[in-house]
């Protein structure tokens, strides 16, 4: 009896091992989109992009020294202040000034040195010309004047070399004052007096901001409708009621190796300093030529369809059940974020917007917002 009740025990465990019944799994959360149709429309992309200076230099020291001085800047409110990131400085102006006792003990030596050269090449110089005509007149040995003619040359080679010196020495001079190469606005400060610097040392970042510029990488699709002086349309969360008008300034001839991209530059005039370095645009591009568009969906809706090309999942209600079903569908162009499906949707359509990466064709679903 023992024995008959363990086999008995055993056939159970082997059918429950054997059973093809699959495991219930919950639906899998995703968010929808509604297809709205086409309409006519100016043809356009719309990107973001960072705004940035029209130019902007990174200052340094090309000498080392100790900072003693930075330039004082008077606020429209309020006293003087050293200068800061976001003051306006002017071309030409002292920035910030190295300690100069060193480089005038250089300029002073390197002219002292420059004197003794200047007065050894004059006693150089007559002691030729006396040579040259005591030699005419065959009073001394064309040894003796070869001696006057190299020593002369000798002190001409000496004095060159010591009016150089000098010249580097007043230039280094000059260097100890960091000058601001043009007007503009100092969005980076590096320094503070008392500071050590080397030869190369960033010290400030001055932009000029009366003009602006955006660049935008655009793909293939986009660059070919692209052309110099295209109207451009440019909007900031900052400024949500205002457009800024302007066109394309320059075309990349070729795509970036990595993104594979075409980067096309937007320049903006900014005379009142509203857009400021490191605002996020948007960025609209327009052809000028009325045509029937179609819809675009996320990006991230794409995905590969059983055949090799592209499908979306739509959403199917069955009784209670919500499933995705895979559909083919060919895209067109790119804009921005969104791509055109030109065939293969219609009016009314949900399609998986996210989540359609990790779908199967007739999965459940559970449609999240």
């Amino acid at each position: 009896m023992r024995r008959t009740a363990l086999l008995v025990t055993a056939a159970f465990l082997m059918c429950g091992c054997h059973s093809n019944k699959p495991i219930p799994q919950p639906p899998q959360a995703v968010q929808v989109a509604q297809i709205n149709g086409s309409s006519d429309s100016q043809s356009s992309g719309r990107f973001s992009a960072v705004v940035m200076p029209d130019s902007q230099v990174p200052l340094s020291f090309r000498t080392p020294g100790y900072v003693i001085s930075l330039l004082r800047v008077r606020a429209a409110e309020g006293p003087a202040h050293e200068v800061g990131e976001g003051d306006h400085v002017g071309r030409g102006e002292v920035l910030a000034s190295l300690r100069p006792s060193e480089y005038k003990e250089k300029v002073q030596q390197a002219s002292s040195q420059a004197e003794a050269a200047h007065a050894a090449a004059q006693k150089a110089k007559s002691d030729f010309d006396r040579a040259s005509r005591l030699y005419e007149s065959q009073s001394i040995t064309k040894p003796e004047f070869d001696a006057a003619r190299a020593q002369y040359d000798a002190t001409q080679a000496q004095l060159r070399a010591a009016q150089a010196a000098t010249g580097e020495a007043r230039i280094a001079l000059s260097d100890s004052m960091l000058r601001s190469p043009l007007d503009g606005d100092v969005v980076k400060k590096l320094v503070e007096v008392g500071s050590f610097v080397g030869p190369g040392t960033p010290a400030f970042v001055v932009a000029n901001t009366d003009r602006v510029k955006i660049t935008v990488g655009v793909p293939d699709v986009t660059v070919r409708t692209l052309k110099l002086g295209v109207p451009v349309s440019i909007t900031t969360d900052v400024f949500p009621d205002r457009v800024f008008e302007s066109r394309v300034s320059r075309i990349a001839a070729a795509a970036d190796p990595k993104s594979r991209n075409f980067d096309v530059e937007i320049s903006i005039p900014n005379h009142e300093h509203v857009l400021k370095a490191g605002m996020i645009a948007s960025v609209e591009f327009a052809t000028g030529n009325k045509q029937q568009t179609a819809p675009a969906i996320p990006i991230a809706a794409i995905v590969q369809s059983t055949s090799g090309g592209y499908a979306v999942f739509i959403i199917e209600r069955d009784k209670a059940t919500t499933i995705a079903r895979l559909r083919p569908v060919e895209v067109g162009d790119v804009r921005g974020n969104e791509i055109e499906v030109v065939k293969g949707l219609s009016t009314g359509d949900t399609i998986v917007s996210t989540g359609a990466s990790i779908l199967k064709d007739g999965q459940p679903v559970e449609v999240v917002k």
